[in-house]
């Protein structure tokens, strides 16, 4: 995030907003945040989702419970910067990468307990929390995965689509959406090959987006697309967020 990126976000139509502590990372002394919260403000625009970090630190579902401890501690700090920027849910990889398979169940086990011992805390911020679809052997890489983590809980917990990290399962993106249903809070979305995750442009790899966004009308999804996409170096800051623009639109006309 720089200045110019929130002078050139306050004048797209992109609404909302998925933010990480990446983004502010050159931010010591908080002005480009504050800056975030000005256009924010006067746009009418909203911060819909801040995504946790990801690194073997930020794990909640370590099997070491000392690490799995720190790891939510540091959950807990960014949980107040999501606060901060009033967003209004967080999303969460179920694991690290790689993943010990023989300690799956392991891992299950402690993600479930890092979210029940988080709810309290997340329900009073009037905050949700979404699952995110990992990819290769992470924890959360199939639908089976995401009901075990799941089963029992609250609606303040639910999934996080991610259509470019599902490797070869790709004919089952839009399936996947009407078996989650009211679960299914938030996307990121970019396209790829069907192998590994690329994060291209909707359009340009082998996902069916008219059935796609068929099945997310016939489940009344009302949630944000979050574009999760490579930078394209040969396009300045305008022309990135049109090139968004643009391909949304196209998305549009597929309804």
């Amino acid at each position: 995030m720089n200045w110019e990126y929130i002078d050139c976000l306050a004048e797209t139509p992109i609404r909302t907003f998925e933010l990480n502590a990446a983004m502010f990372a050159a931010d010591y002394d908080g002005e480009l945040r504050r800056a975030f919260c000005r256009m924010l403000q006067k746009s009418g625009k909203r911060v819909f989702s801040y995504h946790i970090p990801f690194s073997r630190l930020d794990d909640i579902s370590d099997p070491d419970e000392v690490c799995r401890q720190r790891a939510l501690s540091r959950f807990r700090a960014l949980l107040r910067e999501a606060e901060f920027f009033q967003a209004e849910m967080l999303v969460v990889h179920p694991s690290t990468e790689p993943v010990n398979q023989q300690r799956r169940a392991e891992h299950t086990a402690q993600l479930r307990r890092s979210l029940q011992e988080l709810e309290g805390e997340l329900r009073a911020k009037k905050m949700r929390l979404a699952l995110e679809f990992l990819p290769r052997l992470c924890m959360g890489n199939t639908l089976a995965d995401m009901d075990m983590f799941l089963d029992g809980m609250s609606s303040t917990f639910g999934v996080c689509q991610d259509v470019n990290h599902l490797m070869g399962q790709y004919r089952e993106i839009p399936a996947m959406a009407r078996t989650l249903k009211e679960k299914l809070f938030t996307l990121h979305i970019s396209d790829y090959d069907g192998v590994d995750e690329r994060h291209w442009l909707p359009g340009q790899g082998v996902i069916d987006w008219r059935a796609f966004v068929a099945a997310l009308k016939d489940i009344n999804y009302t949630g944000p697309f979050n574009y999760e996409i490579k930078i394209n170096p040969d396009l300045d800051i305008p022309g990135r967020l049109q090139e968004i623009v643009d391909n949304f639109s196209w998305m549009e006309s597929l309804l």
